[in-house]
């Protein structure tokens, strides 16, 4: 075998080698990523938003069970429409979290904690209902009233619940993106075996033009073109790699934004429910050390109300855009793989001949 047949062979087994190793680094990567995406974009990023919501429909349930039994219109249509409507909203929500949680076990074990909860806070809520309805029971209600809104404050209550189960979404989230294993940052590591491919390829072009007086190899010159767009397919796929961590930061805006909101709201409901209780309170022993103490602390709150309905509905609206621009493919699930085994035909087409020159030579 004539030395210049030893290096097309050596050539040819380097390039298909390399061939292959592209092949399974970017579907690796692609797959990988896509994964991902297509999760945190169907079920992470909503379960996220979908337990925002949640407290800030109980919330707002409260405030208007509050104002209704504080304004005497309880006593004709019970806790309002307002808090039927916003329980009935959370409930939904509360369903949806249940479809979309991420969090695992401890998700949905907390998620069981809140409902029965909730459960709980309605029941309490239509005890204090029949109470106000009766004259001489209203002093029963208020302390109804009181129970059900203490078992969503208090610590270890559901909108301290709802807040860990957030938490542990969010959690799910940044576990999800660690787990690519992909990042902008190692980026040039990625596309390595891209380049060495390219540099490969050049060379044996080189070689042959050198070697044989031909200006081009056009299987070999299609094989570059077909690796770059590889090369440039990954690109692509750490670009949606990097717009999750974008969806992350736009989950915590929206979460921070609806905070505000919600406690604006809840601190006006909890005054007001301050200023209810005192008018069942003896005047000289109060209420109680507990609901005195609560009474103290909701009128201390001074958080300014703040409407960001707006910014988190812009906000939802960009997590979603986020989320699905990293998840949509672009063709590189076909693109990957049939471009690299075509490719890996190319350069044997390409050497096929050069090398069959050599097949019966001394």
């Amino acid at each position: 075998m004539t030395a210049t047949r030893v290096r097309l062979v050596r050539l040819r087994a380097g390039l298909l080698a390399l061939t292959l190793v592209v092949l399974v680094v970017s579907l690796w990567a692609f797959h990988r990523v896509q994964n991902a995406a297509e999760t945190v974009r169907d079920r992470t990023s909503q379960a996220v938003l979908e337990v925002t919501a949640a407290r800030a429909a109980l919330v707002a349930a409260d405030a208007a069970a509050v104002a209704s039994f504080a304004s005497g219109e309880a006593r004709l249509a019970g806790p309002g429409q307002e808090y039927s409507n916003q329980l009935a909203l959370a409930s939904q929500s509360l369903a949806r979290v249940a479809e979309f949680n991420q969090a695992g076990a401890p998700g949905g074990n907390g998620l069981q904690v809140v409902e029965s909860q909730v459960a709980a806070y309605s029941g309490s809520i239509g005890q204090a209902d029949v109470h106000f309805r009766q004259l001489d029971a209203a002093v029963l209600g208020a302390a109804d009233l009181w129970h059900a809104s203490r078992l969503l404050h208090a610590p270890g209550g559901v909108l301290d619940e709802l807040e860990l189960l957030q938490g542990k979404q969010r959690e799910a989230l940044n576990a999800q993106l660690s787990s690519t294993g992909v990042s902008l940052a190692m980026l040039p590591l990625w596309l390595l075996p891209v380049l060495a491919l390219l540099g490969l390829l050049v060379h044996t072009q080189l070689y042959l033009r050198k070697r044989f007086r031909r200006m081009a190899n056009v299987p070999l010159l299609a094989a570059t073109v077909l690796i770059a767009a590889i090369g440039v397919a990954l690109v692509f796929t750490v670009v949606s790699r990097d717009r999750l961590d974008s969806v992350g930061e736009r989950l915590d805006a929206v979460a921070e934004a609806r905070n505000t909101q919600i406690q604006a709201a809840d601190d006006a409901g909890q005054r007001r429910l301050a200023d209810l209780l005192t008018e069942f309170c003896d005047r000289e022993q109060g209420c109680g050390v507990t609901a005195d103490e609560f009474r103290a602390k909701a009128r201390e709150a001074t958080t300014v109300a703040t409407d960001n309905t707006r910014v988190a509905t812009a906000g939802a609206k960009a997590v979603a855009a986020d989320a699905s621009g990293a998840a949509e493919s672009g063709g590189r699930e076909y693109l990957i793989p049939a471009g690299t085994l075509l490719a890996g035909g190319l350069v044997l087409l390409g050497l096929h001949g050069r090398i069959d020159e050599y097949r019966y030579r001394p």
